[in-house]
């Protein structure tokens, strides 16, 4: 089940560090021009990691317009994906969080990147337990723009409530969550869109097991999102059932399933009795088939292929926390501060190579968004990005990377924002290049060098060098085995390191 609901952002200097800092040392790079590859670096890592990141980095053009200037920034950041089992306590922190202060103040010192916890509270172990889970991300406002922090949004996003477990017989589970979430935002840009909002939700799972390795399910899933600024955003609910297979063995990890869902969309009026009497009425309705790929072959010892496809509704938040929460997480890219419901299709294939002394990843994916009111915010995009890892000695070890991302508006109409960008289109082009020194068992440097350019009007580049000391396990050597599944870097908007 997944607590809380549907999981990656990118490009602008303090993007580039960022996503520099977030690669875990021995970790598998992933590269791209999002924060949705910094969240592969943290998944990837092969055992419980956390660590501490500082550093410096220089970037020629902070402001990334066209003749922009250079500035250093100072960098602080949290990186890692961690879990931990108790009698009492289960847990789970991804981190690829940073906070950057410009020392030549061409922003305001802040924070970016992204972090997803959750905690399991065992009351009653095997029946009842209490869920608290907190994600911090960000989207852009803009998605034509250059991402900088006057172009995002900060979200965060926290769920916590009862989940109730039976088990009828030795096969069969059921699982029954109710959930509520206070999604609250911030940005330092004038063009902030308040998307505030209490959730109310339900949602329950039967799995049948028919063996150790394969499984029936059936789910469905309620929530309600009432926002705080009822005037330029409408209330809306939504509903979905389906069912599917899950396979899981050594080599293979499937989970297929179908079902149908929907979205109601309500206004807040004032009635006739005056200020303070309103009234909540449903305007709209949309309903859609919902279904989901997703696959992860080892088709020889040292090389896996996964392959992912997807409909279904979602929103700009829960998306977010949808990639941590399937079975093979795929790239995304950056999401638009929206809080209307829309309609995703993904699409996405990764191939990896995986030698003694070389990882080489080749990813690629697309999204169709179909927003269920502002047509102005339809938008597909598609993501592609290549990564090589060298260990160079049992000390030093090289990245070398590429990534492309386009985003084009394929709706009429303005957008959230209010404006007409009708045909509004971004290409990024990032190039990464690194050099990792293992001084001892906890302490690691790394030296870097990134390159980015959009749609050909500016160009940035950046060197840096950052510090990362392990507080959680140990930093092993390239050559351990990375996790059998593989997500395709992800691609949103945050730099192309990892």
């Amino acid at each position: 089940m997944r607590p809380g609901g549907p999981r990656p952002r990118y490009r602008g200097a303090f993007a580039v560090c960022l996503a520099l800092v977030t690669v875990p040392a021995a970790a598998q790079t992933t590269l791209v021009t999002g924060q949705s590859l910094l969240q592969q670096a943290a998944s990837n890592y092969a055992g419980n990691h956390l660590a501490v990141d500082g550093g410096l980095i220089y970037t020629d053009n902070v402001q990334r317009t066209e003749g922009g200037s250079s500035q250093l920034l100072l960098l602080l950041g949290l990186t890692g994906d961690t879990t931990g089992e108790s009698t009492r306590l289960d847990y789970r922190l991804a981190s690829n969080i940073a906070l950057l202060k410009y020392l030549g103040g061409a922003y305001k010192t802040n924070l970016t990147g992204y972090l997803d916890g959750t905690a399991f509270l065992k009351v009653v172990p095997s029946f009842f337990e209490w869920l608290v889970r907190e994600t911090y991300t960000q989207v852009q406002i803009d998605p034509y723009a250059a991402v900088t922090p006057d172009n995002l949004e900060n979200v965060n996003y926290i769920t916590t409530g009862p989940r109730f477990t039976l088990r009828p017989t030795l096969r069969t589970s059921v699982t029954l969550d109710a959930l509520y979430s206070y999604l609250t935002t911030s940005s330092q840009s004038l063009q902030y869109i308040n998307i505030d909002n209490h959730r109310y939700g339900a949602d329950l799972r039967i799995d049948r097991a028919f063996s150790e390795a394969a499984s029936l399910y059936l789910k469905g899933e309620y929530e309600k999102i009432d926002f705080k600024d009822q005037e330029n955003n409408n209330n809306f609910s939504h509903t979905s059932a389906s069912a599917g297979y899950k396979l899981s063995n050594g080599r293979t990890e499937l989970d297929v399933s179908g079902g149908y869902a929907q979205v109601r969309v309500y206004d807040v009026l004032t009635t006739a009795e005056g200020i303070g009497s309103r009234e909540t009425r449903q305007t709209e309705e949309f309903h859609s088939p919902i279904w989901g790929l997703d696959l992860s072959r080892l088709i020889t010892p040292s090389q896996r292929v996964a392959l992912t496809a997807s409909q279904q509704f979602t929103d700009a938040a829960s998306a977010f926390r949808l990639g941590f929460d399937q079975a093979v997480p795929v790239t995304a890219p950056q999401r638009v501060a929206s809080g209307e419901a829309f309609k995703q299709r993904a699409f996405g294939v990764n191939w990896r190579f995986q030698a003694s002394r070389t990882s080489f990843v080749v990813g690629l994916s697309e999204f169709q968004d179909r927003y269920v009111l502002t047509t102005g915010n339809d938008i597909n995009s598609k993501l592609a990005n290549v990564l090589l890892t060298r260990q160079l000695s049992p000390l030093l070890s090289c990245d070398i990377g590429a990534s492309y991302q386009r985003q084009q508006q394929v709706g009429s109409g303005p957008s959230t924002g209010g404006t007409a960008t009708v045909g509004g289109e971004s290409k990024i082009f990032s190039v990464l290049a690194s050099l990792r020194w293992q001084v001892g068992q906890r302490l690691s440097l790394r030296f870097l060098y990134g390159h980015s350019s959009q749609n050909g009007v500016y160009t940035d580049n950046q060197i840096g060098v950052t510090a990362s000391w392990v507080l959680i396990g140990v930093q092993p050597p390239m050559t351990q085995a990375f996790p059998a599944l593989t997500p395709l870097s992800p691609g949103s908007t945050q730099s192309p390191y990892h």
